[in-house]
């Protein structure tokens, strides 16, 4: 079983989070991945695989599985990386492959928010982590909207089936995802 910690200044926590080669962060759509996957890079000095801009083609055309499978076997071979997204179908592949296993746990209304501001804010023009054409319709809607009762338990099912002997960090608030941050640079 994983290691859990909630304290995000427990010195062995940072220690390991720090000497990961390969770390994963999961959550649920708007809860902060990308941004926590380019601050961790910029951090740890370790390249940034965003799985949206490696699943989703222009107008964001899905990768059929098998092809997605094999994408995944390949970007998780690297010798490290920070890795951000869910992508159920392919946790079983990367967890396995992680050291540490970040969740960002936020409120289903936070996550709605924030996708929609990203919506109204960036548009359709290109972000760093994903292609441009992003759709902000009613199927994303209800899949944040039941992340909480469906995805969620299932992620933590994932972790406790594939996560033996991983650092499993959750963080439920920015202030959390600040200390954790603040505490690695320390380092």
């Amino acid at each position: 079983m994983c290691r859990r910690t909630h304290d995000v200044e427990s010195s062995e926590a940072i220690a390991r989070l720090a000497t990961s080669k390969r770390i994963l962060v999961l959550g649920s759509s708007g809860s902060g991945k990308s941004s926590l996957t380019r601050q961790l890079c910029q951090v740890l000095d370790i390249e940034p695989i965003h799985l949206d801009a490696h699943f989703w083609k222009p107008g964001w055309v899905s990768t059929p599985q098998p092809e997605w499978r094999q994408t995944v076997a390949s970007l998780i071979s690297r010798d490290s990386w920070i890795m951000d997204g869910t992508y159920e179908s392919t946790l079983d592949l990367r967890i396995p492959a992680a050291d540490t296993l970040i969740v960002l746990e936020r409120s289903r209304l936070l996550c709605l928010w924030r996708c929609v501001k990203r919506k109204a804010t960036i548009g359709d023009r290109q972000r760093p982590d994903a292609p441009p054409g992003q759709k902000l319709d009613l199927a994303f809607l209800r899949y944040i909207w039941h992340y909480p009762e469906v995805t969620r338990p299932f992620l933590y099912e994932c972790i406790r089936q594939h996560g033996e002997n991983k650092l499993l960090i959750v963080l439920r608030g920015q202030k959390e995802v600040a200390r954790l941050l603040q505490q690695v640079e320390k380092r």
